[in-house]
């Protein structure tokens, strides 16, 4: 059992990584190169069965249709690491294609291509937010475990830090193995959103909070610690050292979160609850005491997993496991993850139609919202099934939007800002 936690979690890029300190000695960048190129699609594919997780960033000025070779056209090589985030016309991921991790900006070129033109290097995967053009946020624990640093977005250069050691409780029998921002960095209406994390002894704060899941609250233009605040549940949020898309900003302001349920206590080993969503309403600064979207609303058994999720339309696109799944489990990795589609307000579910079970997320995800459309990432190795289904809002159908013929398996859909 033990075996085939440490073979998934391997597999998960949840090993525990040496917090190393973030570097900036390069010159200043500036982002000048993007002249008539905006607007463009992004298609991530990974070869995921390749041991330096290679993979290809391209770019398409039309919506892809039918068969597409990734490789071909406007494609870069890059680190697929698994997955990444885009703000406006930047995409950003945590690996540049030497192996080097740290928060690493693309741009489209004049060429058209995706190219690499920021990077603050890191010793392990920097978890990270960009609230506007010029700041952001960003965790490393060699500068501080209780410290967040800031960043400018535009040059790539680290600006400053905030100091959260206050935000942390002392005492008998509370951990004083605390994190920062190791677990989620999020943002909304000025305020920025820091987990605070007491991990378990000698622990990688991934996972293993030995409290219930506490959020920092700080001013983002003052940087002062304003409260913490709660969730009477959760334990943990996401994946801390990968891109899980594991919270979103619905188009109210409303932030949604998501745990798993894989909780490891000061012994590393797993309880298992529930995954369930849970939200910060528009305009709040507190979670609601009265919202929550668990396994059981969706009709699937205890032990199911949410997955990854986005928001369209007052409704969330869910994907989650039909049955019991954990990293101790063999069924993890196979094809038993479906599509729901549930309203916010009254939890009424639908489950897509006409789209086959895909495989687990991994860091990736498997529903993006692109052009206000759905798309869901469906992989079947067996079957040669390698592509995006887009949903029918109407009827919660789903049908072919593209398939990948080369460049290996999707892992991730966007279009980057129009501006």
């Amino acid at each position: 059992m033990r075996k085939q936690f440490l073979k998934t979690g391997a597999f998960l890029l949840m090993a525990s990584a040496i917090l190393v300190s973030c570097s900036n000695d390069d010159a200043p960048v500036t982002d000048d190169d993007n002249g008539g190129t905006s607007g463009k699609y992004v298609l991530l594919t990974a070869e995921w069965q390749v041991s330096d997780g290679s993979g290809y960033y391209a770019t398409y000025s039309d919506m892809p249709t039918g068969d597409v070779d990734n490789i071909e056209g406007y494609s870069i090589q890059a680190r697929n690491f698994g997955g990444f985030r885009h703000y406006k016309n930047w995409v950003f991921s945590r690996a540049n294609l030497a192996g080097e991790v740290g928060i690493l900006r693309y741009s489209v070129a004049s060429s058209g291509r995706l190219e690499e033109n920021g990077f603050i290097k890191c010793g392990t995967s920097a978890q990270h937010i960009v609230v506007d053009e010029t700041t952001g946020f960003y965790f490393d624990g060699n500068r501080g475990k209780t410290k967040v640093q800031k960043f400018n977005p535009s040059t790539m250069q680290r600006t400053g830090e905030i100091d959260l050691s206050s935000a942390v409780e002392t005492g008998t029998d509370i951990s004083n193995n605390v994190f920062t921002g190791i677990q989620t960095l999020a943002a909304k209406e000025g305020k920025l959103y820091v987990s605070v994390t007491y991990s378990r002894t000698n622990g990688s704060g991934n996972l293993d909070n030995t409290r219930k899941y506490t959020l920092a609250v700080v001013d983002i233009v003052t940087g002062v610690l304003e409260k913490t605040i709660v969730h009477p549940k959760a334990k943990n949020h996401g994946y801390a050292v990968s891109e899980y898309p594991a919270w979103i900003q619905a188009k109210d302001g409303t932030l949604y979160f998501m745990t798993v349920g894989w909780d490891f206590d000061e012994s590393n080993v797993m309880q298992q609850q529930n995954s369930f969503i849970f939200r910060i309403k528009a305009g709040e600064t507190d979670f609601d005491p009265n919202w929550e979207l668990n396994t059981s609303d969706l009709g699937l058994p205890d032990g199911a997993l949410l997955w990854s999720f986005r928001e369209l339309n007052g409704k969330l696109y869910i994907d989650a496991s039909q049955e019991a799944t954990s990293p101790l489990l063999p069924n993890l990795n196979t094809n038993i993850y479906g599509f729901y589609a549930v309203d916010i307000e009254t939890k009424n579910t639908t489950q897509i139609t006409d789209v086959p079970l895909t495989v687990f997320g991994l860091s990736t995800g498997n529903v993006e919202v692109v052009d206000d459309q759905v798309f869901l990432r469906v992989i079947n190795r067996p079957d040669g099934i390698n592509a995006y289904y887009k949903v029918d809002l109407e009827d919660n159908t789903a049908s072919p939007a593209f398939n990948v013929t080369r460049g290996g398996e999707a892992s991730g859909f966007i279009r980057l800002a129009n501006e």
